[in-house]
This record gives C-alpha cells, structure tokens and sequence, in this order.
C-alpha cells in the first residue's frame, strides 16, 4: 500500500505506507537519546559545580550566654553542620561534632533526653561523646575542635588546620 503527495507543481510523489512510523520512531529515538544524553551530562555538571562554601568563609561563633546545659546548638562551618553541646552546669564542659553521621553522612539529631545522637536514615545511636552505640555506624561522630574566649564570651570553632 502507498501514500501520494502532491508537490507545488502537481506531481504526484508516491510514498511507502509506513513512512509516517518511521517518522515518528526517528524522533522518538532522537528523544530518548536526548534525554539519556542530560541523564548522564546533569549529575556531571553538579558536581563539577564549585561548592558555595568556596565563596566568604565565615566561621562559626557561639555566644556561651545562649549554649543550654544538654542541649545541642546547631550552627555551619565553612559548609558543614556543626553541634555544640554544653555539659556538667555553668562552667561546665563543651564538645563539637561534626553533624554527619560516619555510617552515610546523613545529618544526626540531638536527642537531650537520652543525651544521645540519632541518625534518622539506619537508626544508628552515638553517646554524647560520639562513639557509636547501636545500628550500622562503626566508627564515632567527628569532634571538632573550638576555642573558648572567656573575655569575649564566645566559642569558637577552629577549622581542619587549627586556626580560627
């Protein structure tokens, strides 16, 4: 079976009956390669992409006036999420971690009740010193190391290379 077209001039062009199927089967497989194609390119791309963390770094400052005993103050740090926790009353003890779990690097949660750490995405449990207690984690939350100016009433979180 064939289709006719006229052209402009008034011939007749005969064409095969399927050629509308192979039209359309073209540009379906033109647009699933095109999808494929930004599939792969987008993630590339994304990481590639500078980190906005690259920009101004400002570093992180806790006023002590504002650290509760057993409560944890979340804050960032040249891009990763930093707690602070007071224990033992007014001059009491501080310690940093890291926020991300060591098991996925999904962000814990304080739990002041317990005095314990949770990660939400395996159930994983930290002690208030970081070390792990239960779930998949097998290695214990990052410390991160702080200064405490006692004249300015603030404490500071120093980065990887010790300075503030």
């Amino acid at each position: 079976m064939t289709e006719t077209n006229s052209m402009d001039d008034g011939t007749q062009l005969e064409l095969p009956a399927d050629s509308a199927r192979r039209k359309f089967c073209k540009v379906a497989i033109g647009g699933a390669a095109a999808v494929s194609a930004a599939a792969v390119v987008y993630p590339v791309v994304a990481f590639l992409k500078l980190p906005k963390s690259l920009g101004p770094v400002e570093l992180m400052e806790v006023p002590l006036d504002e650290l509760v005993e057993g409560y944890g103050y979340w804050g960032e740090h040249r891009g990763r999420q930093v707690v602070v926790i007071k224990f033992g009353g007014e001059n009491g003890e501080f310690r940093a971690f890291d926020g991300a779990c060591t098991h996925l690097g999904c962000m814990v949660r304080w739990n002041s009740a317990d005095h314990m750490f949770e990660c939400p995405c395996h159930e994983g449990k930290f002690d208030d010193l970081g070390n792990p207690v239960s779930g998949p984690v097998n290695a214990p939350l990052r410390r991160v190391n702080f200064d405490v100016d006692a004249e300015e009433n603030l404490l500071r979180i120093r980065d990887h290379f010790g300075q503030t």
